[in-house]
């Protein structure tokens, strides 16, 4: 599986499960880097003056808040809720609801990524922008859990408890892209004993062939989100 082998890493990190409150991160993410110092900045200006419950309560007050909420829904799986932002911007955003990952990736040093494909009412082209018109849209809801990152917003920033990014991918498919990947749409949404299959089977198939293919070489994501999130 490459990139997502959860069975090479043998270095443990801090498992998570419960309530993560996000700060949209868009003003200080261009799409290709992130200003982290200005993100550093700004937030430990808050919690001078800030205790946490204030803070979270700041952070759902802000444009496009999200909440996310890990529940374990079986042995192998877990998953990770998602509710949607509020505002104007919001109207240029996939709704998803959630999407399923390995529990055992909680226990990994490595990233966690969930997969799930939706209807969308919007999709963006490189040319043409914005288009408001019913499509198709993968969802990779990557985590970056790495302990060396987590270590790192500890450092900077005292919470106490897993700061880490959460990105979303909005991969807008054509008709062909979809076709490819129809098999695995309705098994992605459903909580079965073969899920964890399913879901290491779309990385090996899925994932691989739609990113190999020239368009995507060349325009792998549509549209993205990140934020940064706070354990509860």
């Amino acid at each position: 599986m490459g990139l997502f082998d959860i069975f090479k890493s043998e270095k443990k990190t801090r498992s998570s499960l419960g309530i993560f409150h996000g700060m949209d991160c868009r003003e200080w993410n261009d799409g290709y880097k992130k200003d982290e110092k200005s993100i550093i900045k700004f937030i430990k200006k808050k919690l001078k003056s800030m205790t946490q419950k204030e803070f979270i309560n700041f952070l759902k007050k802000r444009e496009n808040y999200r909440k996310f909420v890990h529940t374990e829904v079986s042995k192998t799986m877990n998953k990770i809720s998602v509710t949607e932002p509020k505002g104007i911007s919001s109207y240029g955003l996939t709704k998803f609801g959630f999407v399923f990952y390995p529990s055992t990736l909680l226990e990994k040093d490595m990233n966690i990524h969930g997969f799930k494909i939706v209807d969308s009412d919007v999709k963006y082209e490189r040319k043409k922008g914005m288009k408001f018109e019913k499509s198709k849209t993968l969802i990779i809801l990557g985590q970056d859990r790495k302990q060396e990152y987590l270590d790192f917003w500890e450092k900077k920033l005292s919470w106490g408890k897993a700061v880490h990014y959460i990105g979303f991918q909005f991969v807008d498919l054509d008709d062909d892209e979809y076709e490819f990947l129809k098999p695995f749409e309705s098994k992605l949404k459903q909580n079965s004993p073969k899920l964890f299959d399913t879901w290491s089977k779309f990385i090996d198939v899925g994932y691989e062939g739609l990113f190999a293919t020239e368009k995507r070489k060349a325009y792998p994501i549509n549209r993205f989100q990140t934020y940064l999130v706070f354990e509860e």
